[in-house]
């Protein structure tokens, strides 16, 4: 099941304190591209594991088929 989180920060993630969360990192699966989980153009909760991506377009990429950018970690 693949759900968009729908929070008051606009789909991002928070947790720990502000520090934690200005600093915390995060891959786009689709791209590979390493940005900050507070710049995050979208996150995606993925079998109770969230990802986050670098815009929209890759968001729904993802989503279209989030196996064929996890693999064999989907499957676990």
């Amino acid at each position: 099941m693949t759900r968009l989180t729908d929070s008051l920060d606009d789909g991002r993630v928070s947790f720990g304190d502000r520090d934690e969360i200005e600093l915390a990192s995060a891959i786009d699966p689709v791209c590979g591209m390493e940005l900050k989980r507070a710049d995050a153009a979208g996150a995606v909760d993925y079998h109770g594991t969230v990802y986050f991506f670098c815009s929209a377009a890759c968001r729904d990429q993802f989503n279209a088929d989030p196996e064929l950018f996890l693999g064999e970690e989907a499957r676990v």
